[in-house]
């Protein structure tokens, strides 16, 4: 009586999506802060650029009413969007902000983008930068 080994079968599976790094691209978190009901302006303005990935959190601001008198501030009920989009889109997304802030003067708020240093997860970033 003999023991064998089976061998072990090595199953190879083809990525669809192969990453080197000439096809990588960078990617932000852009962060908008709008007064409420602004937001889904915002919303678009993102979609149409391409981003794949938004959060809306309802925010408050911190400041007393005299200070705000003081500065012309109406409200302190807020919006913040959070958007991850590819850096290439981001002057494009900028110009286009810059835009809807100056066609009302009603229309006030505050963006920057944080570039992202690390991703996990290959689907994830295929999502995030819609190659799927």
């Amino acid at each position: 009586m003999g023991f064998f080994k089976k061998k072990k079968q090595t199953i190879e599976t083809k990525n669809e999506f192969q990453l080197d790094e000439t096809n990588l691209k960078k990617i932000s978190m852009f962060i908008t802060v709008v007064n409420r009901g602004q937001g889904n302006y915002v919303l678009k303005i993102f979609e149409q650029e391409g981003a794949n990935a938004q959060f809306v959190q309802l925010g408050e601001g911190t400041a007393q009413k005299e200070v705000r008198d003081i500065l012309g501030l109406e409200d302190n009920e807020k919006e913040i969007i959070i958007s991850l989009i590819t850096n290439e889109r981001i002057e494009s997304v900028k110009s286009e902000l810059e835009a809807f802030f100056k066609i009302n003067k009603r229309n006030r708020g505050i963006g920057f983008s944080i570039p992202m240093t690390s991703l996990i997860g290959m689907k994830v970033y295929q999502f995030l930068i819609d190659r799927i």
